[in-house]
């Protein structure tokens, strides 16, 4: 009998995955930042270190340190919905530019019970085409395994698994250390996922810009564009630097119509972010991440 009373969340919880527009969709792009979603999401031209890949692996170029981090994310803070991420990048030799290694975990569970689990690992490379005092040009690609396992179902039958390979690119480029610009492609090859009924995992390209005027102020604009959307996204946001050691951030989107707050604690190399965004119909989003280089 309980078998049969944890269909219905899990049917429920699919449906509602399914049914948001470009937000929590099969294999969504989901950020792992907690810096760049206070900011609005706009980090295909912001360097992030560790969580560069996610907006635009190019980013790595810029990371001089071993670096490691994680972060949680409560979608519309609801918690059947499980979402982790994990990395860590390395700096290679001379101008070979960082390799990074990164996990994500996005799960639907109910009363112990695993309903559905995505699961994505990821490898990145960044490195400068060129670069001097006064102006860079990065690229960086991303080749990335989706692996779905469909769970159990009610009669205890496992439903079986599949894994998907997708690509991303990106460019990156900076005009004296304080305009910065970048491309990105998500899924660039077009994968897609399922043996009989094929279902086309996001493909999203985005273009933006970031200016810091002053020592300790970073703003950000993205323009993104998801693949069979007629409406492009705007994504914006700014990080000023408090104090020292403390950083507030603020941002917003458009299509749908979004707030996001957060602030970013850093003590000798140790990072400690929050984030929190809203959402015009459904509850708000919290994430929470750290990152410490060494």
């Amino acid at each position: 009998m309980r078998k049969y009373l944890l269909f219905w969340p899990a049917l429920l919880a699919l449906l509602f995955l399914t049914s948001l527009p470009a937000n929590a969709g099969l294999f969504d792009d989901r950020f792992p930042s907690p810096r760049i979603m206070a900011m609005g999401g706009a980090g295909v031209a912001v360097g992030d270190g560790v969580w560069s890949p996610y907006y635009n692996p190019a980013g790595l170029s810029s990371l001089e340190k071993i670096q490691i981090g994680g972060a949680y994310q409560r979608l519309y803070n609801l918690k059947f919905f499980k979402n982790f991420f994990g990395a860590a990048a390395y700096p290679l030799p001379q101008k070979y530019g960082t390799l990074s290694l990164g996990v994500q975990y996005f799960g639907v569970d109910y009363e112990g019970e695993s309903l559905s689990g995505e699961y994505t690992l990821s490898l990145s490379h960044g490195f400068y085409l060129l670069k001097d005092i006064h102006s860079s040009l990065a690229f960086g690609y991303s080749l990335k395994a989706y692996n779905w396992d469909l769970g159990t179902s009610v009669g205890g039958t496992e439903l079986g698994s599949t894994t998907v390979m997708g690509v991303d690119v990106g460019f990156q480029a900076s005009v004296y250390s304080r305009t910065f610009v970048g491309i990105y492609f998500l899924n660039i090859n077009a994968p897609q996922v399922g043996e009989v009924a094929k279902y086309d995992l996001p493909q999203r390209f985005v273009a933006g810009v970031s200016y810091q005027p002053y020592d300790g102020v970073t703003t950000s604009l993205d323009l993104n564009r998801l693949a069979g959307q007629e409406e492009t996204e705007l994504w914006g946001g700014a990080e000023f630097s408090v104090f020292e050691y403390v950083k507030l951030r603020f941002g917003g989107t458009t299509n749908p119509n979004r707030f996001s707050a957060g602030l970013g604690l850093e003590v000798e190399g140790f990072q400690l972010d929050y984030a929190m965004r809203t959402h015009s119909e459904l509850g708000e989003t919290h994430m929470i991440g750290w990152t410490y280089s060494f």
